[in-house]
């Protein structure tokens, strides 16, 4: 029962490290989504305010082979922001399945400290158990010692009273031979 606990200790002791790294990294893991959401605020700023860029460089600008340029530049730096901001919303996705491992994780550490817990209860009752039979049993070991004790006793006696018997029947042998 001690090797029980002491391995419920040890898996114990594992999840409690296994939970302050998810924790570490779950916190990690909501100020880098903090920051990526600022990020990808800047970013569709950027991108609202290159769109309105081209619109009024396609309003203003009399030469179009300039403004065709811009805009394809302009368009290129769009793409380019919203491949960013699409690999940032894959990283919040896995991000978030992250946190979730991590709950998933917290709620089974909960269940094995109940169930080690419920463990330690059950090895104290059997403590107790074991303990109350050893006490019993010491009692019926004291209680067949002093019966053999008795036991013994009372055969010294008896044989005691079969010599006496013996030597009386052979004494009354004897006088009745001689008379």
């Amino acid at each position: 029962s001690s090797t029980i606990s002491k391995h419920w200790e040890a898996e114990l002791a594992t999840l409690k490290g296994n939970n302050a790294k998810l924790t570490a990294a779950l916190l990690e893991s909501t100020a880098n989504v903090k920051q990526w959401k600022q990020q990808l605020a800047a970013y569709q700023e950027e991108a609202e305010r290159l769109h309105k860029r081209v619109t009024e460089l396609e309003c203003v600008s009399s030469q179009a082979n300039e403004v065709h340029t811009h805009k394809t530049e302009l368009n290129q730096t769009i793409k380019e922001l919203e491949s960013t901001l699409k690999k940032k919303e894959e990283e919040i996705e896995g991000l978030k399945q992250e946190i979730e491992n991590a709950r998933e994780l917290q709620a089974q550490r909960n269940s094995l400290t109940q169930k080690l817990q419920e463990v330690e209860i059950r090895n104290k009752d059997l403590e107790g158990q074991l303990s109350d039979l050893e006490q019993r049993l010491e009692k019926s070991q004291n209680e067949q010692e002093a019966f053999r004790n008795n036991l013994k006793t009372l055969l010294e006696i008896l044989d005691g009273k079969i010599f006496e018997l013996t030597e009386l029947r052979d004494n009354l042998a004897k006088i009745t031979e001689c008379s």
